[in-house]
C-alpha cells in the first residue's frame, strides 16, 4: 500500500508552486507592458484575424487566458469593443495560453534553483521599477519549473500502485470520462495552465498515456470557461453574451474532437518523441484547429448568444472624446477642449438626474442600473478632466486663462455631485420598489413640481455655460431661491400628512431624502451658473 501522505504534499506542494509561478510570472508582466496590452486589444480589433491574434498575443504574453478575458469584459463593459470584436480575440486566447504547456513540457527543473535565486536577486537588488519587474518574471519561471519538478517527484511513488494505475488508465480508454475530469478540476483550479502542468507531471512519471492526457488536456478548456463566466456575472448583458459565446465554443470544439479522438491522438503521436512534448503540441493543436474552423462563423455566434440572451443592452456615452495630452503645449486649445468635454459631461449628468426620476415615478428598476452605469461614466469624464486641467495650470496661462481653468474646475465638481444626487434618487427608487412604498398623490405632485423645477434650473446652468449669458444665470439663481422655499414648505406639508394619518410612514425617510437630493442639484446648478456667468 502507498503512502498517500508525501505524495498528497509533494502533489499539492508542487502545484502551489506552479501557480504561484504563474501568477508572479503574469503580474511581473502585467506591470511591464499592461496598458500597451490593453491598447492593443482596443485598436487592432477591426478585423477577425487581427482579433484572434491580438487574443492570443497578449495571451501568451501575460500568460494567462483568464487575464485576457476579464480584461475583455471590462473593456466591453465601458464600450469599447463589441461581443463581434470580442468573440475573435476570445479563440486567441485560447490559442495563447497553450504557450504555457509548450514552456514547461521543456524538462529544465535542474535549472529551477538558479533561475529563482537570479530572479530574487534582481527583484532585491534593482531600483528601477522596469528591472524590479524582470526579476519577478525570472522569479516566476524559476517558481513554475520548481513547482513542475516538486510535482513530478511527489508522483514517483504511484508508479507502483495499480489501483492508481488502473484509475489513470481508465481516463484513456474512456475519453469521456478524462474530458469531464479535465474540466471539472480546471474549473476548481480556474487555470488550465495548472492543468496542463498536472498533466505533463503525470505523463513525465509514467502515469499517463497519451489518451488520458489529451482527454484531460480536452476538459481544461471547458473548465477554464468558468472564469469569464464568474467576471460576467453583475456585468453587462454583451459581457454575459461572450461568456457564454466562450462556452458554447470550447464545448463545440470538445464535441469536434471527441469525435475523432482516434485519428487526433495517431496525429500528435507524430509530432514528438517524447510524451510531454506530444500533450504540449496536443493541446495547441486542438486549439488552433478549433479557432480555424470556427472563426468564420462569428456571426453565427452571435446570432446565437443574443437568442439565448435576448435584451437590449445598455448603451452609455462614456470614456474621452476630446482631451488630447498634445494640446497642453498650447493652452488656449486645450482649454477649448476641455470646455468641450466638461459639457458632455454636463448632458450625461443632465440625462442621468432625468433617468433618475423615470425610475423614482414608474418603479422601473432597469432604469435604475442605466443610472449607476451613466453616474459611472460622469466620474470617469471628472476624473479625466480634473487631470487634464491640473497639466494645463502648469503651464504659462494668461490671466483669462487662470480664471476659465478655474471656472471649469468648479462647475465639473458640480456636476459630478449632481450626478450623484441623480444615483441617489436612483438607490430611494430601489428602495420604494422594492418595499413597495406608497406616496399620497400630493407628495407625489409635490415631488414631481420640485424636479421639474430642479431639473430646469440645472438644464438652464448648462446652457449658461455655452451662452455665458448673465440673465440666464440670474433665472438659476431666481429657481435655487424658490426651490428653497418649496422644500421647506413641502416639508411642512409632509408632516401635516403624518400627524392626520394621510401619509404612509414608510414613505416619510423616502420623501425627505427626496427632496434634500432635488434641493442640492439647484445648489449646484446655482454654483455652475456663477462659474460659468463670472469665470468665462
Amino acid at each position: 500500500m502507498v503512502d498517500l501522505v508525501p505524495i498528497i504534499f509533494g502533489v499539492v506542494g508542487g502545484l502551489a508552486l506552479f501557480l504561484y509561478g504563474i501568477t508572479l510570472l503574469s503580474n511581473g508582466l502585467q506591470k511591464a507592458a499592461g496598458e500597451r496590452l490593453r491598447g492593443l486589444i482596443e485598436k487592432l480589433t477591426n478585423n477577425r484575424l487581427k482579433a484572434v491574434g491580438v487574443g492570443a498575443v497578449v495571451t501568451a504574453i501575460v500568460q494567462s487566458s483568464s487575464i485576457t478575458t476579464v480584461t475583455l469584459v471590462g473593456l466591453i463593459n465601458a464600450g469599447l469593443i463589441s461581443l463581434t470584436q470580442a468573440i475573435p480575440i476570445i479563440m486567441g486566447a485560447n490559442i495563447g495560453t497553450t504557450v504555457t504547456a509548450q514552456l514547461i513540457a521543456f524538462k529544465l527543473g535542474g535549472f529551477a534553483l538558479p533561475i529563482i535565486a537570479i530572479g530574487f536577486l534582481i527583484t532585491t537588488i534593482a531600483k528601477k521599477p522596469s528591472y524590479k519587474y524582470l526579476g519577478q518574471i525570472i522569479l516566476g519561471f524559476g517558481l513554475l519549473f520548481l513547482g513542475m519538478s516538486t510535482m513530478s517527484s511527489g508522483m514517483k511513488p504511484l508508479r507502483s500502485d495499480p489501483m492508481m494505475l488502473d484509475f489513470l488508465q481508465s481516463l484513456g480508454a474512456v475519453p469521456l470520462f478524462g474530458i469531464a475530469a479535465g474540466a471539472i478540476f480546471t474549473a476548481i483550479l480556474q487555470s488550465s495552465s495548472a492543468t496542463s502542468g498536472l498533466v505533463i507531471a503525470m505523463a513525465s512519471e509514467q502515469l499517463l498515456d497519451l489518451n488520458g492526457a489529451v482527454a484531460l488536456i480536452i476538459g481544461a478548456n471547458i473548465g477554464t470557461c468558468i472564469t469569464i463566466l464568474f467576471a460576467s456575472f453583475g456585468a453587462s448583458l454583451t459581457s454575459k453574451r461572450a461568456a457564454l459565446s466562450h462556452i458554447i465554443f470550447n464545448i463545440l470544439g470538445a464535441a469536434i474532437f471527441f469525435a475523432v479522438f482516434a485519428p487526433f491522438v495517431s496525429l500528435v503521436s507524430l509530432t514528438a518523441t517524447e510524451l510531454p512534448r506530444q500533450i504540449a503540441n496536443a493541446h495547441m493543436i486542438f486549439n488552433i484547429s478549433a479557432t480555424v474552423l470556427m472563426v468564420p462563423f462569428v456571426g453565427l455566434f452571435v446570432k446565437a448568444v443574443t437568442t439565448i440572451l435576448p435584451g437590449k443592452e445598455i448603451r452609455i456615452d462614456s470614456g474621452i472624446r476630446f482631451l488630447d495630452k498634445r494640446t497642453l503645449n498650447t493652452p488656449a486649445i486645450a482649454l477649448g477642449q476641455a470646455e468641450k468635454e466638461a459639457k458632455r459631461m454636463g448632458k450625461l449628468a443632465l440625462s442621468t438626474l432625468e433617468d433618475s426620476f423615470v425610475a423614482f415615478k414608474n418603479n422601473d428598476l432597469r432604469m435604475v442600473k442605466v443610472v449607476e452605469k451613466k453616474e459611472d461614466a460622469v466620474d470617469e469624464l471628472d476624473n479625466a478632466i480634473e487631470a487634464f486641467l491640473t497639466k494645463v495650470t502648469q503651464k504659462e496661462l494668461s490671466r483669462e486663462q487662470s480664471k476659465k481653468t478655474s471656472a471649469l474646475v468648479h462647475s465639473i465638481s458640480d456636476m459630478e455631485r449632481i450626478s450623484d444626487h441623480a444615483n441617489n434618487i436612483g438607490e430611494l427608487s430601489e428602495l420604494k420598489t422594492c418595499e413597495k412604498i406608497v406616496f399620497s398623490k400630493q407628495a407625489m405632485c409635490e415631488l414631481e413640481e420640485l424636479f421639474a423645477k430642479s431639473f430646469d434650473s440645472y438644464r438652464k446652468a448648462l446652457s449658461v455655460m455655452v451662452s455665458k449669458n448673465p440673465h440666464v444665470a440670474e433665472q438659476v439663481f431666481a429657481l435655487e431661491r424658490e426651490i428653497d422655499g418649496l422644500t421647506a414648505q413641502f416639508e411642512q406639508n409632509h408632516f401635516d400628512r403624518l400627524k392626520n394619518s394621510k401619509c404612509d410612514p414608510k414613505a416619510s425617510v423616502v420623501f425627505a431624502e427626496m427632496l434634500r437630493n432635488l434641493e442640492r442639484i439647484s445648489d449646484h446648478a446655482h454654483n455652475i451658473a456663477m462659474a460659468s456667468s463670472q469665470g468665462f
